[in-house]
């Protein structure tokens, strides 16, 4: 009888498990929930807001492809806590 065999998961960093969204800032390295954020101007083409963590001004453009560098970057919650370089997230 064969066992099935499941990934093991790492255990997420302390305060990332009740975010909706966590994300981290590429300025200042904070990891933050998205679906918190204070929204202070909405465009077109980007929603702008800002870090909690630098009080930069922050927006959207880098996902929808009309910025070539992103103001931060999504952790997934399947990466155990690790993002996408494969670094341990840090809570600061």
């Amino acid at each position: 009888m064969k066992t099935r065999r499941t990934a093991q998961r790492l255990p997420l960093p302390q305060g990332i498990g009740g975010m909706l969204s966590p994300v981290r800032c590429r300025y200042c390295a904070k990891v933050y929930d998205l679906a918190k954020v204070v929204v202070v101007a909405r465009y077109t083409d980007c929603s702008v807001w800002r870090c909690p963590g630098c009080d930069r001004q922050v927006d959207d453009r880098g996902e929808s492809g009309r910025k070539s560098f992103s103001d931060y970057d999504r952790i997934e919650r399947v990466t155990g806590g690790l993002d996408m370089y494969g670094r341990p997230i840090e809570m600061r």
